[in-house]
């Protein structure tokens, strides 16, 4: 109504002169009034409808928290509450983490009042968090001279955790476990299922434990023990340096790195172990250690908005954060390492007293224009050296305490960490 508010005057002005012209029968002020009129006329047919604030939208999506990889159903219903007809075009634009793959995200027609129309599109989700746009609206004139826009706001969230693939049990030996019962052997005599050792008897041990071979040749009594088994504390390290990682097509290392992340806190996780997360690259984010599936849940929350960074700060891996992990735990490392600072570091680490398990996302192709550049004997060897030069590196770090798993990222990383080498049990035992 406001916007019509202008026409008053020139009709008005022109109904004014056109009684007048009739009624003192003078063509000349009739002509006069007929511009003024027409204008009205002209201004109110290209008037577009205010249809937009008759509109009621609301969107519905088949699951808000899906895993990449995945395809949801994104549906859009309005409905036009006003009582005039509308030609509408209705947009809605999803966020940069979701693909449309089936269906339309735009729609054109005219919408009667009191109908409904529903606009439904299947969408493929990329890993992260994310926010729907407006839907934009745009409603013509019933002439089609003139139109207006809108932006109509609907809150509407959706949350994608990385894929990630289920492991094999993998062994860790950290030199410190904690006070409750749990999958990890604490490299202790006690309550467990595999052999440790014997010891002399002592009154008050159950006599079923007493080893009467051991008995037979020393005449002493002894009892068996056996591998005590506790929780540990296990703290992921995802290793989100722009500078560590290689492009691989659509893809990056990171990406793989994330998978790997969340599948290894995962699988520690459900062994009953205390799991913590720490994203080092851009800043630090750290995800308090704790077990349960709400610990798995936050721990995957983090992991879906993980980006790459490349401040100058967290250029190299010794300004990690040792101190929020407890003393002579197990550090689970995700790296491709970007140089021979970063593997001092990981010995650093193990030097500390902790037990590191390096996980080693890598690609061994070259780039496409080494690729280009070299004949095929030529980039046989240069792939060759540096097969070489990796195998030389994680050699040094598995004989200096650090269990390694060299993952290559066009295989499975269960394929990987069945080919895991291990530190060297007496770093373990201290």
């Amino acid at each position: 109504m406001t916007a019509r508010k202008p026409l008053l005057i020139p009709l008005a002005l022109g109904f004014a002169l056109a009684t007048a012209g009739l009624l003192l029968l003078n063509g000349t002020l009739i002509a006069t009034a007929i511009p003024a009129l027409l204008f009205v006329c002209v201004r109110l047919l290209s008037s577009p409808r205010p249809v937009a604030h008759d509109l009621r939208i609301e969107r519905s999506l088949s699951q808000s928290r899906a895993i990449e990889g995945d395809r949801i159903e994104i549906e859009l219903l309005v409905e036009n509450a006003g009582t005039s007809h509308a030609l509408v075009s209705i947009t809605d634009a999803p966020p940069a983490i979701l693909i449309p793959r089936e269906g339309h995200t735009q729609t054109l027609g005219r919408l009667p009042a009191g109908e409904a129309r529903t606009l439904t599109y299947v969408a493929e989700v990329r890993r992260g968090l994310a926010s729907f746009n407006p839907v934009a609206i745009r409603s013509w004139s019933p002439w089609g001279l003139t139109s207006t826009e809108a932006d109509i706001p609907i809150e509407t969230t959706i949350k994608a955790h990385p894929r990630y693939e289920l492991l094999d049990p993998i062994t860790i030996r950290p030199r410190r476990t904690r006070a409750f019962a749990g999958p990890v052997k604490a490299n202790r005599g006690g309550q467990g299922l595999d052999f440790f050792g014997c010891r002399a008897y002592t009154p008050g041990d159950d006599v079923r434990r007493i080893n009467w071979r051991a008995y037979a040749r020393g005449d002493a009594l002894m009892v068996n023990e056996y591998d005590l088994e506790r929780i540990a504390d296990v703290n992921v390290i995802l290793d989100a340096r722009a500078r560590a990682h290689a492009q691989l097509d659509e893809e990056t290392t990171f990406d793989h790195s994330v998978r790997a992340a969340a599948a290894l806190a995962c699988h520690f996780l459900d062994q009953g172990n205390n799991v913590g997360l720490l994203i080092y690259g851009d800043y630090i984010q750290w995800v308090f250690s704790a077990i349960g599936r709400v610990q798995k849940e936050r721990i995957l929350d983090e992991l879906a908005e993980a980006q790459m960074g490349d401040k100058s700060v967290f250029e190299e891996l010794r300004f990690i954060p040792t101190r929020l992990f407890p003393p002579r735990s197990q550090l689970v490392l995700v790296s491709p390492l970007a140089d021979e600072d970063d593997i001092e570091t990981v010995a650093l680490l193990a030097d500390r007293g902790y037990s590191v398990l390096l996980v080693c996302p890598h690609t061994l192709s070259l780039g496409a224009a080494a690729q280009e550049s070299l004949d095929e004997a030529s980039l046989a060897m240069a792939e060759r050296i540096l097969t070489l030069r990796r195998e030389l590196f994680l050699g040094s770090l598995s004989g200096i305490g650090t269990s390694v798993i060299d993952w290559r990222v066009d295989e499975p990383l269960r394929v990987a960490c069945q080919g895991i080498h291990h530190a060297r049990m007496w770093r373990h035992q201290r």
